[in-house]
């Protein structure tokens, strides 16, 4: 009954998703025993920025993003100008993210309750970056990565996966706010 789990375990990390973008920012690994096998699985989860192409120059759209979170519900703590680098790192949240349940954002798994995103505390990590294109344009880079762990029980983080939602509509609202 044992071999169950591991396979579970392998399929899950074969499927999980990303979001679609060559823009790497990080890489995690964890190693996981299962209790009645032999060694141990090492799982590594890259989050990746959602890229979105502008025809707007880079200082237009530096000019929108900042409102645009805040509209979405993020509280911004990190803001450099130099960079047109804008977001919030660990951000702990609960339930829903401004008007939004976290769980159409996030997959964080479910239990028989629910989606977990929906009941877990949530560390959001939400980083937007604006870049020049070659093309004159530019480029939007958004990155919406999250771990969550239950409230009830001591627990090390897990990581969640972006549903690809709250970067569609960063993107969305920044073409919006520049059409004439």
């Amino acid at each position: 009954m044992r071999q169950p789990v591991l396979w579970f375990v392998l399929g899950a990390a074969a499927c999980a998703s990303t979001t679609q973008s060559p823009v790497s920012t990080g890489v995690t690994s964890s190693t996981v025993a299962v209790a009645g096998m032999p060694g141990k699985l090492t799982v590594t989860s890259s989050a990746t920025a959602s890229v979105t192409t502008l025809t707007a120059p880079v200082d237009r759209v530096w000019q929108v993003v900042p409102a645009i979170l805040d509209s979405l519900g993020i509280k911004v703590s990190l803001i450099d100008p130099a960079s047109h680098t804008i977001g919030v790192e660990q951000m702990k949240v609960r339930v829903q993210l401004g008007s939004t349940p976290l769980s159409r954002y996030l997959d964080c798994g479910q239990t028989q309750i629910g989606q977990n995103a929906d009941s877990y505390e949530v560390l959001l990590n939400v980083i937007v970056r604006v870049q020049a294109s070659p093309t004159g344009g530019s480029s939007l880079h958004t990155l919406f990565d999250a771990v969550a762990r239950p409230i009830a029980f001591r627990q090390d983080y897990s990581r969640c996966s972006s549903k690809g939602l709250f970067e569609s509509r960063v993107a969305d609202a920044v073409k919006k706010k520049l059409q004439p």
